[in-house]
């Protein structure tokens, strides 16, 4: 892997908050738990619901070379929003923007935007207007109050779904990891 490519060590990053692996270190394919919303099996959060080619593909790679194709997959796929955002939020949003999908990574920035003051229509779409707003406000306040924007969210999806509550603590510590990693750490 290029050590010259800051969002593909980024989206290493992020295969391993997904990902689950064997002894020597390589990437496992495994059935999702009930509840879990994305399809029955997944490769370091590629499952087979919304990302059933990609899943396809690299889990029948070798056990070695999933990892690193995993993470190319992440960087390609979350591309088109992270592209458009200033550097010092990319990793950031890659994360999120593969955790949560890239609308729901675009209203949860809308919903930081708001909370910073700048009065923002949450519609998931990173037009011309969010653009705008985010270079209005200071990257790293942004993500904290997009970080809460997310907690706030899973709180409430957990409060109206009790199937949702035992996912909680996993939502937590990757948001908490994020914000440690590229974010307000």
């Amino acid at each position: 892997m290029s050590e010259l490519d800051p969002l593909l060590l980024a989206a290493m990053e992020t295969v391993k908050f997904e990902g689950r692996f064997d002894r020597s270190g390589n990437l496992l394919v495994y059935k999702l738990p009930a509840g879990d919303g994305g399809g029955d099996y997944e490769i370091a959060g590629i499952n087979d619901k919304y990302h059933p080619e990609q899943f396809k593909r690299i889990s029948s790679l070798p056990a070695e070379e999933r990892a690193e194709e995993a993470a190319r997959y992440i960087k390609e796929y979350t591309s088109p929003l992270v592209s458009k955002l200033p550097q010092v939020m990319q990793a950031f949003v890659q994360d999120l923007a593969f955790n949560r999908g890239m609308s729901g990574a675009t209203k949860f920035i809308q919903r930081g935007l708001n909370a910073l003051g700048v009065k923002t229509v949450i519609d998931g779409k990173i037009g011309p207007k969010t653009l705008e707003a985010i270079n209005k406000v200071n990257s790293r306040a942004l993500m904290q109050a997009t970080s809460h924007a997310q907690l706030d969210y899973e709180y409430e999806l957990a409060y109206n779904n009790s199937d949702r509550k035992k996912f909680i603590s996993g939502l937590e510590n990757r948001i908490r990891n994020r914000q440690a990693i590229w974010g307000v750490g």
